[in-house]
C-alpha cells in the first residue's frame, strides 16, 4: 500500500479514507501537508469505531503507527486544526 487519497482542507475541515489492513502486521500512517505553516491531525479508528491510533501534536504533518489485531477495513480521518493545505495520505507496511 502506498497513497491512499489527497485533498484540500482548511481549519475545522477534515476528509476520511477506508483503508482495509491485514492483523499482525505494523504500518505507518503519514499525513503530507503542501505548506509547513498548517496543523494537520491524523485519527484512525478500527470498524467498530474505537478509536486505535492518533496524531494530534502541532506539528504541520502526522504520522500514526499501528498494528492491527485483526484484518478488516479502518478508517483514517484527516483534520485541518489550524491553516489550509493540500495534503497526501499514505499508508506503508
Amino acid at each position: 500500500m502506498a497513497l491512499v487519497g489527497s485533498g484540500i482542507i482548511g481549519p475545522g475541515q477534515s476528509e476520511h479514507y477506508r483503508v482495509d489492513l491485514q492483523a499482525g502486521t505494523t504500518y505507518r500512517v503519514y499525513v503530507a501537508p503542501s505548506v509547513p505553516n498548517v496543523d494537520f491531525d491524523l485519527y484512525v479508528h478500527d470498524e467498530n469505531g474505537n478509536l486505535i491510533a492518533y496524531d494530534d501534536s502541532f506539528d504541520a504533518d502526522a504520522l500514526c503507527q499501528l498494528t492491527p489485531r485483526w484484518s478488516g477495513p479502518f478508517l483514517m480521518s484527516v483534520r485541518a486544526a489550524a491553516g489550509a493545505a493540500s495534503y497526501t495520505i499514505s499508508v506503508q507496511n
